[in-house]
């Protein structure tokens, strides 16, 4: 098999490639403060999550954003044990979204006119952490709270706490200047599992102010690095500054395909995505049962509860070599990342082999010497070679699922300066690992608890790298 540098087939050409395959962002995980009777919004929240489970270690990023009229910033993230700090670049979470932009849809190309058819370890490379500590910077308190670790990390002012009790916590918070808008309750959710909260403050000099006087701006992608019995996200308290509902999106980092647990599964919709497109190809009749189990599943929850949105998956591989030369050399390797293999018999054609084959065509359909240079030049404006490439997927004379025996794989593209930066993923994503995005509109009443992320089952991995005619807009 020939490494497949380029995107997915249309209907009938996917279906080849299946024997080849494994089968809104902002805010961050944090609940945040505000001066008194002052708002602050908390409009999304994203985090790239690592874990290691043969450690017991995970790691969380998250990059904070904030708007509202408040003079101060601040936030607490709970964790279950105490976290390392370090600083992330500033681009971070703009790398990732371009890392994992889905590869456009191929298109068959039809040579003749009339007859077109278009149709692990955590963190590689250390991050740039606050520096030494402050050692103990204040003993335990007679509010039960113990400060364990003061310092900086990039532009935030932070403190490693511990608390014996709510209470005591809460009165902490307001004494040392930090206004919650939560309840004691919440605190004592994390108090009670013996968690940790690192609170930090930022500098609102640091972040863009408005015409009208509030503040709006993004502080740098801090990583929180601990251990753990299980690959958690502390979502709960950010329901504090939740007026109504969260988009959350998650990047998974782990060695195996990861997912949320229960009614927050990405497979209620993706798999319903994906088994509707092999329906127009190849699906078998347990496949076809399947679809109809999750499209009744899904009615019924949402007759049950119309407010109800599916966890929706939007990239998933797990890292090879092709994926990680991207951040080697990004211009290079970025337009075609991830294609998988051809199918047997395939190859992939230069330019002069195209045009050949394509005057060959031409002449035997009969086109005089005119019009075929005039398709050529035709063929040459519409798959220009700057854009993608095209493949040559062999004899198809029994195969109804090709329309053609030509394919256009055009390539993924983004501007100059932010494909380049691509190389600042280089030492945070790892080869092995399965990166799994998804993106989840959370409702305040669904946020009463934290999330567990755990590996789908062995064998029911999926990639989802190409454009499917299902795919979402």
């Amino acid at each position: 098999m020939k490494k497949l540098v380029g995107t997915a087939m249309l209907v009938g050409v996917l279906c080849a490639f299946l024997a080849a395959w494994p089968s809104h962002d902002v805010g961050a995980a944090c609940c945040y403060f505000a001066a008194q009777d002052k708002d602050i919004n908390q409009p999304g929240q994203k985090a790239f999550i690592q874990w290691v489970p043969a450690e017991k270690l995970e790691a969380f990023t998250v990059q904070p954003k904030f708007e509202g009229n408040a003079v101060d910033f601040g936030m607490v993230i709970p964790t279950p044990a105490q976290p390392k700090l370090d600083e992330m670049p500033r681009d971070f979470f703009k790398d990732l979204a371009i890392y994992t932009i889905l590869l456009p849809l191929p298109e068959s190309i039809s040579v003749e006119p009339m007859a077109n058819l278009r149709g692990l370890t955590l963190g590689g490379a250390p991050g740039k952490g606050g520096g030494p500590p402050a050692a103990n910077a204040a003993g335990k308190d007679d509010l039960g709270v113990n400060v364990l670790e003061a310092g900086v990390v990039g532009s935030l002012d932070y403190k490693v706490i511990s608390a014996e009790k709510a209470d005591g916590l809460f009165q902490w918070l307001k004494e040392n200047g930090y206004v919650y808008s939560g309840d004691e309750k919440t605190l004592g959710f994390y108090v009670d599992k013996q968690w940790f909260f690192t609170v930090m403050k930022i500098d609102p000099k640091q972040m863009k102010r408005n015409d009208d006087g509030s503040y709006a701006g993004e502080v740098t992608p801090t990583k929180f690095t601990f251990t753990s019995d299980a690959c958690i996200y502390p979502l709960r308290i950010t329901a504090i500054s939740v007026k109504d509902k969260t988009d959350a999106l998650f990047y998974v980092q782990a060695p195996s395909q990861m997912d949320l647990q229960g009614d927050l599964s990405w497979k209620h919709s993706y798999r319903v995505m994906w088994l509707t497109y092999m329906l127009g190809c190849c699906a078998s009749p347990e496949q076809q049962r399947e679809l109809t189990e999750r499209t009744q599943w899904v009615q019924n929850k949402m007759a049950k509860d119309a407010g109800f949105e599916t966890t929706k998956l939007e990239w998933a591989r797990r890292l090879g070599d092709a994926d990680m030369a991207v951040l080697e050399d990004p211009l290079a390797h970025y337009a075609q990342m991830g294609g998988g293999d051809l199918p047997a018999g395939a190859k992939m054609m230069s330019r002069e082999e195209f045009r050949k084959a394509a005057a060959d065509v031409l002449k035997k359909a009969g086109n005089d010497e005119k019009s075929a240079a005039d398709r050529l030049k035709e063929l040459e404006t519409d798959y220009p070679e700057a854009k993608g490439q095209i493949a040559l997927l062999g004899d198809t004379t029994n195969n109804s699922f090709y329309w053609t025996p030509y394919l256009w794989m055009p390539n993924r593209e983004a501007p100059e300066a932010e494909g380049k930066g691509l190389s600042r993923l280089k030492g945070h994503l790892a080869s092995g690992q399965w990166i799994t995005k998804f993106r989840k509109v959370l409702r305040k009443a669904e946020m009463t608890d934290d999330l567990v992320l755990s590996p789908v089952e062995a064998g029911t991995e999926q990639e989802y790298i190409r454009i499917m005619p299902t795919s979402p807009p």
